[in-house]
């Protein structure tokens, strides 16, 4: 019996360790793996393989599921106070689409104002080893680059934009996923849940006078400027009619002038017929009568010559000097008798 009582525990003993090393085997060597759930496997820290959703056999000690983290803050929605999110020697990737609650982030608008952006993104990883071997603690990398992302956009927006235009940041997303790309992440939507700030309402109030007076200045100047058109186009009608009017003016005056100088001609050539008529002439041969008209004019004239004051006049031959002139007109003319011819008694 003594010999028994000895035996059976040195047979329990190594059995019980058999058995405990059995089970430490069973649960390194057999892998359960969800639904949209995957896990990355290597063999002596290299990449091996992915195990998707079934039961999976690797070989304990040199097989082992590839380890990550993560670790953010949270916007808590009861206490209103940001809550660390940490976990660590993670192996199961979730493929589903996974949504975070980002904490508010502080940007100033292209207006120097203050806002407080509360934003959510929802994402994907759709590779996870492209995810596990580039980047750690992922959610905290999509706050920072969210983060960056909404100072870049709000920084060229009005607060009226972000206020009123919430599509202006649609854009988040598009950006988002093209630097998301490279972790093997894809981005489904980035939303903006609400805008805060200290004093919106002063804001919005000085965003709202300020547009006013701007509008107010652009329609002052557009009316300014309608006013010196119409004023241009009025004196340059002005002008243009006045000039057309002087232009009328100067053509009548011309057309009356030309109009009496004809009428002077035309009295003139009826009074040389007339006169050649008196004196017997043939009026179709009125340059005797024409010369007659000259020669009494020329007669006129130095009459008027004659009698202007301080005019010295030095007369011909009495007996010849005007006939003399007369001759020079083409008139004929019979000299007087004079004394030497005259007949003595």
């Amino acid at each position: 019996m003594a010999n028994v009582s000895t035996l059976i525990p040195a047979i329990v003993i190594p059995l019980f360790f058999v058995f405990i090393f059995a089970i430490i085997l069973f649960k390194k060597g057999i892998k359960f793996i969800k639904e949209r759930e995957v896990m990355v496997i290597e063999r002596f820290g290299k990449f091996r393989n992915i195990l998707h959703a079934g039961v999976h056999f690797i070989i304990p000690f040199v097989d082992r599921p590839k380890t990550f983290y993560y670790s953010y803050y949270l916007d808590n929605p009861i206490t209103g106070y940001k809550e660390l999110k940490e976990a660590y020697n993670l192996t199961r990737i979730s493929t589903q689409n996974e949504v975070i609650d980002l904490p508010k982030q502080s940007i100033i608008t292209r207006d120097n104002a203050l806002l407080l952006l509360d934003a959510v993104i929802s994402y994907k990883i759709v590779n996870p080893k492209q995810m596990i071997y580039s980047c750690n603690n992922l959610p905290n990398i999509l706050s920072k680059l969210l983060q960056a992302q909404l100072r870049n956009i709000t920084g060229s927006l009005e607060i009226d934009q972000i206020i009123e235009e919430a599509a202006s940041l649609n854009v988040l997303t598009g950006l988002m996923g093209n630097e998301a790309q490279k972790w093997g992440v894809e981005i489904i939507f980035v939303k903006v849940q609400k805008v805060e700030a200290l004093s919106l309402t002063d804001v919005l109030a000085k965003k709202k006078n300020a547009d006013l007076k701007n509008k107010e200045i652009i329609i002052n100047a557009k009316n300014h400027k309608q006013t010196k058109v119409i004023d241009a186009e009025a004196k340059r009608d002005y002008m243009v009619k006045k000039a057309e009017g002087e232009a009328q003016e100067i053509i009548s005056k011309a057309k009356g002038k030309a109009q009496a100088i004809i009428n002077v001609a035309v009295a003139e050539v009826r009074n040389i017929k007339e006169i050649a008529r008196a004196v017997g002439l043939d009026t179709k041969k009125t340059i005797d009568a024409s010369k007659y008209i000259l020669t009494m004019k020329y007669l006129e004239g130095m009459k008027e010559i004659f009698g202007l004051a301080g005019t010295s006049v030095k007369l011909l031959n009495p007996e010849t000097a005007e006939l003399q002139n007369l001759n020079l007109f083409g008139v004929t003319s019979v000299l007087p008798p004079t004394t030497k011819f005259l007949k003595t008694d």
